[in-house]
């Protein structure tokens, strides 16, 4: 088999490397206004799946189609996040200048909820892109799932740390442009091998309501019309 030819190996590497790459910058875009970055990323976590990980190689069509489908519930759940984020830098910078006092043993509770909180925004969003469910329950649901699967989601503090650190180190350097284009998708593409395999856990759950199966029918027919 010819590798450079369209069933090569090296075409369908450099297909799915540009396929990640335009779905982080569909993200970039898409999230300028601040808000709509909850809407954003569940597009994005549903366009890495279906068009990376489940070579459907349709990126654009899958992004926007989530983007459309869950745009007002993710941006409610990103207002939410916003404010307890804004509630999170307030408190640090209250009780680091001066005005306020952390024991050891403080320190270490809000370095452990600020953890939970950055693994429940990655897990929220990936849920939502999979299933049709409440914002009450897209919310909570992936503050259990943070503490039940702490393997999962120390990894994904990890890729967290690691984006922010490479990021930083490429400031005023050549690197940093083509870096940020490359990072949202790269640590898109990677937040799928840690979070698919806890999702398809709880798949019965969240497919066992009326909303999900119908949500699912529809998919089933649209890729079938699509297939003709």
């Amino acid at each position: 088999m010819d590798l450079f030819s369209m069933d090569g190996k090296i075409y369908k590497f450099l297909s799915k490397f540009w396929h990640m790459v335009w779905i982080g910058v569909l993200w970039i875009v898409c999230s300028i206004p601040i808000i709509t970055i909850g809407a954003s990323s569940t597009a994005a976590y549903y366009a890495m799946v279906k068009s990376v990980r489940k070579n459907e190689d349709q990126p654009t069509r899958d992004f926007f189609k989530s983007f459309k489908r869950n745009f007002v519930q993710a941006t409610v759940m990103t207002v939410i996040y916003l404010v307890v984020g804004a509630a999170f830098a307030y408190a640090a910078w209250f009780y680091y200048h001066g005005q306020g006092s952390f024991n050891m043993g403080m320190r270490w509770i809000f370095y452990i909820i600020i953890l939970v909180y950055l693994c429940t925004i990655t897990y929220a969003f990936s849920w939502l892109s999979r299933y049709d469910m409440s914002t009450f329950h897209a919310l909570t649901y992936p503050i259990a799932i943070t503490l039940m699967h702490l393997r999962f989601s120390l990894g994904l503090i990890v890729f967290w740390v690691a984006a922010a650190i490479v990021l930083y180190w490429s400031y005023n350097t050549f690197l940093f442009a083509p870096l940020l284009v490359l990072m949202p998708g790269l640590k898109c593409l990677l937040d799928t091998y840690m979070i698919e395999p806890v999702l398809k856990k709880y798949e019965s759950i969240a497919l066992g309501t009326a909303n999900n199966a119908e949500t699912a029918e529809e998919e089933n027919a649209e890729e079938t019309e699509e297939n003709k």
